[in-house]
């Protein structure tokens, strides 16, 4: 049995729709991926398991029209959001690194505190490969990455590796480095597909890691 979100065909086809009509826009994959992304996160789902509920859906009028404002509001201000965010020289790399042949996924992980499984702000979590620092997708996206409250402990990386380190290989050794004064160095070393097309919705989740307290360093920070 197929599963699917209804709202991806419909986000989609709206998106297209507005930046058809919008010329401000870079005529770029990306944009509207992000675009769509950052709807489809912002509106409840709404699953089908047949061709039956597909057609059902789409034809279901009262459902667009109670939707479709809320859905449009929703584009244009992802459109002002992501224009804001990332400039069209980092949206031109997007189009010459999708260009390329292989790419690694997004990497996400989680850094708490060992003992209380606090929230631990500003740790700064480096992404390493061979002992240097791997580059990432665009300028919005940093190595490092310095955590705090408002991401939860969570850090987030896409990294781009030379194709030349790729070679033939199926796996990519990376390894995660993270540093705070108060707690003591941690590494973690994992392993991601490499894959042959380029995927905004995978991510490679790695384990979280859980950071010793240094002897006689006051956390109370944590707690406040």
């Amino acid at each position: 049995m197929i599963i699917k979100n209804l709202m991806e065909d419909i986000v989609t086809s709206m998106v297209k729709e507005v930046l058809k009509k919008d010329s401000s826009i870079p005529r770029s994959e990306i944009y509207e991926q992000d675009i769509i992304a950052y709807v489809l996160n912002r509106v409840p789902p709404r699953y089908i398991t047949s061709e039956r509920g597909i057609i059902h859906g789409k034809m279901d009028s009262r459902f667009h029209f109670q939707q479709r404002t809320d859905i449009l509001f929703l584009i244009h201000e992802a459109i002002d959001n992501i224009k804001n965010r990332r400039t069209t020289i980092a949206h031109s790399n997007y189009d010459e690194i999708i260009r390329k042949n292989r790419f690694l996924p997004h990497i996400m992980g989680e850094v708490l505190e060992e003992t209380t499984f606090s929230i631990i702000p500003d740790v700064e979590v480096t992404l390493t490969l061979n002992g240097k620092i791997v580059s990432m997708i665009d300028d919005g996206w940093k190595n490092p990455f310095l955590t705090n409250k408002s991401t939860k402990g969570y850090y987030h990386f896409w990294p781009v590796v030379e194709e030349g380190d790729l070679e033939d290989k199926k796996e990519l050794t990376l390894k995660t480095v993270f540093k705070h004064p108060k707690f003591k160095e941690k590494k973690l070393e994992f392993s991601v597909r490499i894959m042959d097309s380029i995927n905004l919705y995978e991510s490679r989740i790695i384990p979280i890691a859980l950071l010793q307290i240094k002897d006689g360093a006051d956390i109370s920070f944590l707690y406040e």
